[in-house]
């Protein structure tokens, strides 16, 4: 048996409980259980405590009516990190070719989940900068549970 076949599993094991940190240009992990987070990179186990206070990587401007995937991964270290996708015109969603795709996680590292940011005609949105409950903001999160999700989002 090939053991390359069997080994080097990365993803989450328990639920990240992403949401709005302490202020609102941070991150939270919450897990509901109050138990942490528990991942793997490459097959070897880690775990984070829940942290109210997690800063976002710093991120390129995204465009006023657009929406636009972010991932959250961690390190073996249990730093956290912010990954922006390409963002999409909202009014292209659902139509042929207007889907957001994840971005590809970074070697070495853990996509834990992700956020969803849409903004309304009037408003840009920097990551690690503009608060996630600015106005004309709309902001939705995503925990991955082993891995991060196939299907691309169409709305």
């Amino acid at each position: 048996m090939d053991i390359m076949q069997n080994s080097g599993f990365t993803g989450v094991m328990s639920k990240a409980g992403l949401g709005i940190g302490s202020t609102p240009a941070e991150l939270s992990t919450a897990n509901p259980s109050g138990t942490g987070l528990e991942y793997a990179i490459d097959g070897l186990a880690y775990y984070k405590v829940d942290d109210a206070t997690v800063a976002m990587s710093a991120m390129s401007v995204q465009a006023v009516s657009t929406t636009c995937l972010y991932l959250v991964e961690l390190n073996a270290a249990g730093t956290l990190s912010t990954k922006k996708g390409v963002e999409v015109l909202t009014a292209n969603l659902g139509v042929i070719g207007g889907s957001l795709q994840w971005p590809l996680p970074s070697e070495d590292k853990c996509p834990i989940g992700g956020f969803k940011v849409a903004l309304n005609s009037s408003t840009t949105y920097t990551g690690a900068t503009t608060d996630l409950d600015a106005a004309g903001v709309t902001d939705t999160y995503y925990d991955f549970a082993g891995g991060i999700p196939r299907a691309p989002q169409v709305s």
